[in-house]
């Protein structure tokens, strides 16, 4: 969800033809934000000053992922009243956000990581739940669902986990069908996608190899912060993208973990003297979380992209100013009410005719709409929740140790 702004048209830019917009066209996002209940929330963005240089965190040690390429200079705070609600604005904005198919996976400027994380993760996932998917007899929801318990217990969850799996997935369908058509978007996120995620958190597709469970954090109250992190317009065409989304999974943070980086003070203080964070957001609650996937909801034909790629985009920046590794790719699932779409983000370092004056070194691309499921069938709940298992799996064997481990490192006194 994201605090409204108001239509606008762009034009977009032509870079090596990958720039095709995917899902269903934009339009105007709400004007105001309402919290899971229909009530008004406040902002949480700090009051920062106004913006000089975007300089990356001076470190002792060098990361091989950092651009050495210093920060431009960028403009104070634009005063455009013209908001991004296109994918081809948010090409014309900094850095580049750019969408392709998921057949762009075979360029060869596609990071390994990322077409390790397509091959080993989400294409193995994949083929897991069609073997499995072959037995399920998806009977009326008025009689008991069957299932070939044996196929499920053996490929996605423990034994003597059926029982709770089709509380869920059933109730999952009963609610969808509850709400859909009949419901505003707070709604449907509240009934339908939050609690498919929070329920899932239970069960034994959400821990790790030693017993450890993801965070499922409710992001809908949450804005980027600093403002510096937000995607900006060089000419000023539109204003700055500050938007938020409505869940993220989490890495959780060990006791030591979490005193070790309250205890840094000195961290992480390049724009608001006295804040902190390892993520693109400052509020309490979510600071100190190591976030490695993202989820953002949206009804009647409006595209959860724009969303979704304004708070990635934030997070690149992040890990470009403070020195965090570049490489480490982002999934983020756009759901389309019933429908839920995977797409996988990374960063391309910018070098020669590439760069843009005044703009910042590396784009941010989306590899995407891989169909992961849906909540109007029994199947489709299945779908997702292998495509989640691939998703936290990925989280504790590559972010964790790839990324969020050489982040908590780099402040450790």
């Amino acid at each position: 969800m994201d605090p409204g702004v108001g239509p606008s048209q762009g034009q977009p830019m032509n870079t090596r033809g990958r720039n095709v917009p995917l899902g269903p066209p934009s339009t105007p996002v709400r004007n105001s934000l309402h919290s899971l209940n229909g009530a008004p929330i406040p902002q949480l963005v700090p009051t920062t000053p106004s913006r000089k240089s975007r300089s990356p965190r001076k470190s002792k040690s060098k990361s091989p992922t950092r651009s050495s390429t210093p920060s431009p200079t960028r403009s104070p705070t634009s005063t455009s009243s013209r908001g991004v609600t296109t994918k081809e604005q948010l090409m014309q904005m900094q850095p580049i956000i750019m969408f392709s198919g998921i057949e762009a996976i075979k360029d060869p400027s596609v990071p390994k990581s990322v077409t390790r994380m397509w091959k080993d993760y989400v294409m193995q996932a994949k083929d897991e739940r069609q073997n499995s998917l072959q037995d399920i007899l998806v009977t009326p929801m008025k009689t008991k669902p069957q299932i070939d318990r044996s196929q499920y217990e053996a490929s996605l969850f423990n034994s003597g986990e059926m029982e709770n799996v089709m509380r869920i997935v059933t109730r999952v369908i009963e609610r969808a069908n509850k709400w859909r058509g009949k419901s505003q978007e707070p709604q449907w996120v509240t009934e339908v996608v939050a609690y498919l995620i929070t329920e899932l958190r239970d069960l034994s597709l959400a821990t790790s190899a030693d017993g450890r469970r993801i965070e499922t954090v409710n992001m809908s109250h949450v804005s980027i912060a600093p403002h510096e992190l937000c995607p900006f317009s060089p000419a000023n065409t539109f204003s700055d993208a500050n938007k938020r989304i409505d869940h993220a999974f989490a890495i959780p943070l060990s006791k030591a973990g979490m005193l070790a980086l309250v205890n840094a003070d000195a961290i992480l203080k390049y724009v608001v003297k006295g804040t902190a964070s390892i993520n693109q957001t400052q509020a309490t609650m979510t600071a100190w979380k190591g976030f490695f996937a993202h989820f953002e909801v949206k009804m009647d034909g409006r595209d959860p992209l724009i969303q979704l790629g304004v708070w990635i985009a934030a997070e690149f920046e992040k890990r470009f100013l403070e020195g965090y590794p570049m490489d480490v790719p982002i999934p983020a699932v756009a759901i389309y009410e019933d429908s839920w779409k995977l797409h996988i983000a990374y960063s391309i370092k910018l070098t020669g005719k590439d760069k843009v004056e005044g703009g910042r070194p590396y784009r941010v691309e989306f590899l995407g709409l891989v169909n992961i499921g849906n909540t109007d069938s029994m199947e489709g709940v299945f779908k997702i929740l292998h495509m989640m298992k691939a998703l936290v799996k990925w989280g504790f064997e590559v972010y964790e140790p790839q990324y969020l481990k050489k982040v908590l490192a780099r402040h450790k006194k």
